[in-house]
């Protein structure tokens, strides 16, 4: 039926035999034969007979335009889903939320969940394939060793630390489920600048992340003093080059984090302005025309 009525309004629209055929795809022959068949449907002739073309009769007229209101809800059925087919391909990565290790619990991702991550943190984008940048897994029995390393590093920065603030250290080593290690390992000397490379480790660890969400699991990267402990990041087998980017705690929802603020796209999103900054100008403008970065 849809078909017919796409011929139709073809038809009315050039209102010749030949150009409308061309423009459905089909012969003139299988034109009027789908014309034939709209005449059986509706039990009356909806074209008048004749070469060349004579007109729609008024049962026609009042088909086109039934069509044309038919068509137009179909078109925005099909735009509206498409918009929804849209939004749900990309819903997971808006609901992705860091979760604070207070809100994990067991049971963590196993070595298969583990290696999926992993395998994600490899399909970010990364120039030359340099992968500048590693994860260290912690098993549980060695988090007790962690987290004296992590009671020693506090005690460096803060020898007179007080109980509380010793066992707190301890317990960010203790706490998450399941904690990595994400270290940056730039490659100097090369055609990649290592600004590059830490974008590149960047979008690893923003894979992972989001991975561990997929997977239904929550995740936080937590980073602090500790990180630039030079003892810690030898202890942890650091080459000299190597930065501590954060820590990785990942488990099971135990309480979900409180929703994301609403945050304005063109607060982050600006359209440039060619010639502007040098005639002293904004450089760049939001979508909606207002100077970037500024309130409409």
């Amino acid at each position: 039926m849809q078909e017919f009525l796409s011929h139709l309004l073809q038809l009315h629209r050039e209102r010749d035999w030949a150009r409308a055929a061309r423009r459905c795809g089909i012969t003139p022959d299988a034109l009027a034969a789908s014309v034939a068949a709209a005449n059986r449907e509706y039990g009356q002739p909806l074209v008048h007979p004749g070469e060349p073309f004579q007109g729609f009769t008024p049962a026609g007229e009042q088909v086109v335009a039934w069509a044309r209101q038919f068509q137009s809800g179909v078109e925005a059925l099909k735009l509206s889903l498409s918009a929804a087919r849209r939004r749900d391909a990309v819903a997971p990565l808006r609901a992705r939320r860091s979760v604070s290790p207070k809100r994990l619990a067991l049971p963590g991702p196993d070595a298969q969940d583990l290696d999926l991550m992993v395998g994600a943190a490899l399909s970010a984008p990364d120039h030359a394939g340099l992968r500048p940048w590693r994860f260290i897994v912690f098993t549980q029995e060695q988090r007790a060793p962690l987290a004296d390393l992590f009671e020693q590093e506090k005690l460096r920065r803060d020898p007179l630390a007080p109980r509380a603030d010793l066992l707190r250290a301890r317990e960010h080593a203790t706490r998450a489920p399941t904690l990595l290690a994400f270290v940056v390992s730039p490659r100097a000397g090369g055609l990649v600048p290592v600004r590059e490379q830490w974008l590149a480790a960047g979008a690893a660890l923003g894979n992972l992340l989001n991975a561990a969400h997929q997977l239904g699991f929550g995740a936080i990267v937590l980073s602090g003093d500790r990180c630039f402990d030079a003892q810690l990041q030898a202890a942890l087998g650091l080459a000299p080059s190597e930065c501590l980017a954060g820590f990785v705690s990942l488990g099971s929802i135990l309480a979900p984090p409180p929703p994301r603020r609403p945050e304005a796209l063109d607060a982050v999103r600006s359209v440039w302005v060619p010639g502007a900054a040098a005639q002293g100008m904004p450089p760049a403008r939001s979508v909606d025309g207002q100077p970037a970065g500024k309130p409409g």
